[in-house]
């Protein structure tokens, strides 16, 4: 059995492949701007159970040549890239152009199965008293506020195209919906666990004078999950041979804070110092996202393997090897 992981060597696409590999599957990785690799993925391009093909999904040839040379009996997309990073107009064609691509391309091909790597941000705009948030709510269609790391409309213009492919076509498309990640091969370092592990790893006091929103506070926080998580649920679902459902969250069920997640730093390298933000008298926290998990813990049986410790414990043993 075959998958392509379309966005296979990046930070989620990568830890997702490796799972796959680990299953027993041949994986075809496609590759874009980010090439990671490891040593798992090394031996099993030696062995070949594995492929990394260069692919930029807003080519329509390149799409149909890769989806035609390998047949693959399942697709899934983890493709994506830094939210804001391109104009309006930039990232509206680009999105839907790789959607319509890779739909079409799975259609003329008849591939059994495609999994897509959406994201709990379609639930931005819904407020606490929907939480946990399910697989079933309506989501706002207009969002008041913009949020410097929120994809919430692409992820939700995905979805929609996704649906009008499944109803008109018969494709069997499964979405998936994972919250927050953190873990190796985040080269980004938006979020607040890789800040606090990288300073960690270097023995430096961390810097978020770049951050829009300053200093964290120590009390928000939302639903994350490391990213080896992250990839076995995501791998779980995709090689389901009949799930019960088109849509699944994936998360831990409940807030991380950045105090917990201070601490665990702290309980790994016990000389690191940080002061975190204190919400300010009067001052409302910010909304602390978290999905609802039954579908993944009733069906398959998912429970993270990382404690929030050895999570943390061991993000930064690999920071302190790797030249970030």
């Amino acid at each position: 059995m075959t998958t392509i992981v379309l966005g296979g060597t990046g930070f989620i696409g990568l830890h997702t492949s490796e799972e796959i590999l680990d299953r027993g599957e041949r994986v075809v990785l496609t590759t874009h701007r980010r090439n990671h690799e490891t040593p798992t993925l090394r031996a099993a391009i030696e062995r070949g159970d594995a492929v990394v093909e260069p692919l930029d999904l807003r080519d329509r040839e390149q799409v149909f040549a890769l989806v035609e040379k390998y047949r693959p009996d399942r697709i899934l997309d983890i493709s994506g890239y830094p939210p804001k990073e391109l104009s309006p107009a930039e990232e509206i064609s680009t999105r839907v152009a790789n959607y319509v691509n890779m739909f079409e391309a799975a259609r003329q091909y008849e591939v059994p199965r495609l999994t897509l790597t959406s994201s709990f941000d379609v639930y931005y705009g819904l407020g606490a008293s929907l939480m946990p948030f399910r697989e079933n709510q309506l989501v706002p269609l207009q969002e008041d506020d913009d949020n410097y790391m929120v994809q919430s409309w692409a992820k939700k213009t995905l979805e929609v195209v996704a649906s009008m492919y499944r109803r008109q076509t018969g494709l069997e498309i499964i979405t998936v919906r994972p919250s927050g990640a953190f873990g190796p091969m985040y080269r980004t370092f938006l979020n607040v666990p890789s800040r606090l592990a990288r300073a960690a790893a270097r023995g430096e006091v961390p810097d978020f004078s770049d951050r829009v929103d300053g200093v964290p506070l120590a009390e928000f926080g939302y639903d994350q999950l490391y990213v080896k998580d992250v990839g076995r649920a995501i791998a779980t679902v995709h090689l389901e041979a009949k799930p019960r459902h088109k849509i699944y969250n994936i998360g831990a069920g409940e807030v991380l804070t950045n105090a917990r997640i201070l601490a665990a730093a702290q309980k790994a390298v016990p000389d690191f110092h940080c002061e975190l933000a204190e919400l300010a008298d009067g001052a409302e926290m910010p909304l602390s996202m978290v999905v609802d998990t039954t579908r993944l813990r009733e069906e398959f049986s998912f429970s993270p393997r990382y404690s929030v410790d050895d999570a943390i414990a061991e993000y930064i043993d690999w920071l302190r090897v790797q030249p970030i």
